[in-house]
């Protein structure tokens, strides 16, 4: 069984902004080997224990990539508008299955770069690793936390088969579809049975 982890952090580039914080009152639950993680940080914590806390420093390579100049294209502004979108600075868009911001409009033509914001940066991290999850029941539960962002209301594990109870919300969908080939391909589960609850608001409740 892979290593599960229960860890807080926070990641700064270096000698910069802070680009991610887990705290430790929330902890985030992470499956070695599976690419949770960004290289650098995997091996880190490869060779933690249970307690233990580390200041890690990670190059380019191991993090987010060098950048590439051949991720960075024109795009003529006549297929946004055909889109109806009007391209601007900043704007994150998405193609070809890929995830890019516009750099500059100008002259008719849109420039797109597809690299990783943080491409091409050394990051540092303090992070720490809380427990060790062993219990496959444990271990479901704040998959479930972490995909949807609450408890589930139930979680049963036995002979390679998972069922979660939760509270039903928009989007829920969605994230069963996220969760449950997660899963079964990171933790070798043949049955996934996921079960909505529908509960009544009560008056002056927010909505879902």
């Amino acid at each position: 069984m892979k290593r599960a982890l229960l860890i807080a952090y926070e990641g700064r580039i270096k000698d910069g902004d802070v680009i991610d914080v887990v705290k430790e009152d929330s902890p985030l639950l992470v499956i070695l080997g599976v690419g949770d993680l960004i290289k650098g940080l995997e091996e880190a914590l490869e060779g933690m224990k249970e307690g233990e806390e580390k200041e890690i420093e990670v190059p380019p390579e191991k993090g987010y990539g060098e950048r590439s100049k051949d991720l960075v294209v024109l795009i003529p502004e006549k297929e946004f508008r055909q889109r109806g979108i009007k391209p601007y600075p900043g704007l994150p868009i998405e193609a070809d299955g890929r995830t890019g911001r516009v750099i500059s409009v100008s002259s008719g033509r849109v420039q797109v770069d597809f690299n990783h914001p943080l491409a091409g940066k050394t990051l540092q991290y303090k992070v720490k690793v809380l427990k060790e999850v062993k219990d496959e029941r444990e271990i479901v539960s704040y998959l479930f936390k972490r995909f949807f962002g609450f408890e589930p209301e139930n979680v049963e594990v036995s002979d390679g088969t998972a069922k979660i109870s939760y509270i039903y919300t928009r989007n829920a969908e969605e994230f069963e579809v996220r969760l449950v080939a997660y899963l079964m391909e990171h933790l070798g589960f043949r049955e996934v049975r996921m079960e909505k609850i529908y509960r009544r608001k009560e008056e002056g409740q927010g909505e879902s």
